[in-house]
């Protein structure tokens, strides 16, 4: 096992991760040091409407964005550079149709009240907004994907980090120079994400790509795409549907103090999510070529990166709180309490994803969005009995116990369907 572990600190995989894992590191870096300024200047209420607003656009995304990178990263291997072009530029009209309807859906629905305010908590503005706001955020996505399959992590670094930085000094300024509260926040966010998906949009012109409508390959986004949103639906469930039950349940100040809380326990998730990045195009690109010992590289890298995943989420579990009475403000000081849970749910949520590849690889894109679909639905069930039962500790336990289902699940089936030299002395005998 030393010898693998030496083999993949050399390899490019290792390399790519560390880069990954650094521009994520910065963005959540830059996050923290706002977290002082954020619970002086913001009430937990004004953190409950922007982590909604939030929670909103991570729904939409996965919505107007018809599960493209998914496509893209299952396609690019296979497809010569002339059809990826056509590929990719279709997926961009399927994400602009999808954005023009959402608003006209919106607008249609309001003509009978406010129902989506009224449920959501936030204003009709801030709800058109976050469907714009979704759009431009599904560019983005689009892009870093393709920098992903393309191994550019350095340039992946430099756009992402220059977005985060760009979106946290307009955030200052706003509420440190010119004294708004939630909505200085919801400004810099916006405003950011806009201004880059239009450079993501030049970027894509500069490689001969651009918004067409889906001609060529309309049928095989919307087939294989639409499972896609499903997923994600279900997905969202497990970060953002808690939030939104405990608006109506206890409160959007509730919301405020049970969000900052969940935001130090998703440091797990930006170490996992960091090495997903660069996970993707070594796994999809060794499993393509049905080699024995293309299959080995995959499993050694797989038990290597779990043995520290799991190291590294029950030490930051355990840790954490102490980090967060260091950096927030007393009224925020309740929020501990949930680092732990969601630490562990994240360690879940990175096996679970280590998995979700085989069942993607092989096309099984309906086993894919049942899984996520069937788990997402015991977590709403379990959020609504724990939270009325305990209070806003049982939405991190319902987190939890949904986030280990989904993953052992995921396990049975992905290695029931794709068989792998998975045994321990295969790989180190």
């Amino acid at each position: 096992m030393i010898k693998s572990i030496r083999e993949s600190l050399k390899s490019s995989l290792f390399k790519r991760t560390i880069i990954y894992t650094a521009s994520a590191s910065l963005n959540a870096l830059v996050a923290f040091l706002l977290l002082p300024v954020l619970t002086r200047y913001l009430s937990p209420y004004d953190y409950g409407v922007v982590e909604t607003f939030m929670a909103i656009v991570t729904c939409l995304t996965g919505v107007v964005l018809v599960g493209g990178n998914t496509l893209m990263s299952r396609h690019y291997f296979v497809l010569e550079e002339s059809d990826r072009q056509e590929f990719t530029g279709n997926i961009l009209g399927m994400i602009f149709i999808v954005s023009v309807s959402l608003l006209f859906l919106y607008f249609f629905s309001n003509i009978w009240g406010n129902f989506w305010s009224n449920l959501l908590k936030i204003s009709s503005v801030l709800i058109v907004l976050a469907i714009v706001v979704s759009f431009a955020n599904a560019i983005i996505a689009m892009l870093s994907n393709t920098l992903q399959l393309e191994k550019n992590a350095t340039f992946y670094m430099i756009f992402m980090n220059s977005r985060t930085l760009f979106e946290i000094c307009l955030s200052l300024f706003l509420i440190m120079g010119i004294g708004l509260t939630w909505d200085g926040r919801i400004s810099g966010i916006a405003t950011s994400i806009i201004l880059f998906s239009a450079v993501a949009l030049y970027l894509f012109k500069s490689r001969n790509i651009s918004i067409r409508l889906p001609t060529k390959y309309k049928k095989k986004i919307i087939v294989l795409g639409a499972p896609m949103i499903l997923s994600h639906l279900g997905g969202w469930v497990y970060g953002m549907v808690d939030k939104i039950m405990i608006n109506n349940l206890v409160g959007v100040d509730a919301t405020g103090l049970y969000s900052l809380g969940y935001r130090f326990g998703m440091v797990v998730m930006m170490i996992e999510t960091a090495f997903s990045l660069a996970w993707m195009p070594f796994f999809y690109e060794n499993i393509a070529k049905k080699k024995h010992e293309n299959n080995l590289k995959i499993v050694k890298a797989t038990y290597v990166y779990l043995f520290f995943l799991i190291l590294f989420s029950i030490s930051f579990g355990f840790s954490g709180k102490y980090l967060l009475y260091l950096m927030v403000d007393e009224r925020f000081f309740g929020a501990a309490q949930f680092i732990c849970l969601i630490s562990i749910a994240y360690c879940f949520d990175g096996i679970w994803k280590m998995f979700l590849g085989y069942i993607i690889f092989l096309g099984h894109m309906k086993t894919y969005s049942m899984i996520t679909i069937i788990t997402a639905l015991i977590q709403v069930m379990l959020n609504y009995l724990m939270i009325n039962a305990f209070g806003l500790i049982g939405a991190a336990w319902a987190t939890c116990v949904s986030m280990a289902i989904g993953a052992l699940i995921t396990i049975i089936i992905a290695t029931a369907i794709h068989k792998m030299p998975w045994r321990l002395q295969e790989q180190w005998g």
